[in-house]
């Protein structure tokens, strides 16, 4: 097998191994040759932040990085020796986690985060994350994170790892072509969307 074709399955295989078995039916749509020798990480943020009149205040797009602890999550759920567990989203003031988490749903946890992986549409093959959080003062989110948790040995319905270890970081703080810090007010919201995708 070329190193193009092991890319190419590495990349599918991992997306595949971070939804469970809804990201199974990603292996079957391997249709075009491979076109790189290497398999990038790309994860799309986007953060609306609405006042109470569910008017946008902020907006922010940007990229995130995969951080070390991230890269031996990906090999450790390609080898099987891990099973993917909880999704967890950081805004600096509070976390944004899946429904198996085991935190409670108060904040600095808002446990409403979905996690979908799309085999059709603009985001086919892609793992997205999306979530709410509001806090209850004055803030400002000066970096992100993604964080999935693993479990020990093979994939089971009963995998529940908390949201660790951290998988993607983004500093906010407008220097060296990051995005601007983001000011969020008591009661507004702040709704987060990740797309992470494989290349």
């Amino acid at each position: 097998m070329t190193k193009k074709r092991v890319a190419a399955f590495a990349a599918v295989a991992l997306a595949a191994a971070v939804v469970g078995t809804a990201g199974a039916s990603l292996l079957h749509r391997v249709a075009a040759p491979p076109t790189s020798t290497q398999v990038t990480v790309h994860g799309q943020w986007t953060i609306l932040v609405r006042n109470k009149h569910h008017k946008i205040v902020a907006r922010r797009h940007f990229e995130n990085a995969l951080v070390s602890t991230g890269a031996g999550t990906i090999a450790q759920l390609l080898a099987g020796t891990a099973a993917a567990g909880s999704w967890g989203v950081n805004v600096t003031f509070g976390a944004i986690v899946d429904s198996h988490n085991s935190a409670s749903d108060t904040p600095p946890f808002y446990k409403n985060l979905v996690v979908t992986a799309p085999t059709s549409g603009p985001d086919a093959n892609k793992v997205v994350l999306s979530g709410t959080a509001t806090p209850s003062a004055d803030t400002t989110i000066t970096q992100v994170d993604t964080y999935l948790g693993l479990c020990s040995g093979p994939a089971t319905a009963g995998c529940t790892g908390p949201a660790a270890p951290q998988f993607t970081h983004k500093a906010l703080d407008g220097l060296n072509g990051d995005p601007a810090a983001v000011p969020v007010a008591a009661g507004q919201q702040v709704a987060v969307t990740v797309k992470l995708s494989f290349s």
